[in-house]
């Protein structure tokens, strides 16, 4: 039986995380994408900034925006984490999975001392 330490499992689960923040990013991108619009809509016909920013409901666009890049790193790292685990556990060396990732073998190394699997 598998434990919560198997590279494969907790891969298998940053891979959920990546899917639903994805999943979260898209929604919440419509409605930045809708909140940009009318920004530019009444920017338009003289509306002032401070106006807007003030009229706009919470979260603002500008608290979306960051929350997104927010929510998309965290499950970033978490991925490249346990991909780099599940890649060492395979085998493959430290170098080989910096040139897959477009790093440094001490960038992997760091990677993998970061997340370590409960023992």
């Amino acid at each position: 039986m598998a434990s919560e330490g198997d590279p494969i499992i907790r891969l298998t689960k940053a891979l959920e995380q990546v899917e639903t923040a994805l999943a979260d990013n898209i929604e919440l991108g419509i409605e930045i994408q809708r909140r940009v619009q009318w920004f530019r809509d009444q920017i338009a016909v003289g509306a002032t900034v401070e106006s807007l920013v003030s009229a706009e409901s919470v979260p603002r666009a500008v608290e979306m925006l960051t929350l997104n890049a927010m929510v998309l790193e965290t499950a970033g790292a978490e991925f490249r984490s346990t991909l780099a685990h599940a890649l060492r556990a395979e085998g493959m060396t430290t170098e080989a999975i910096g040139k897959l990732f477009g790093v440094t073998r001490q960038r992997v190394s760091a990677l993998l001392r970061q997340n370590p699997p409960p023992e």
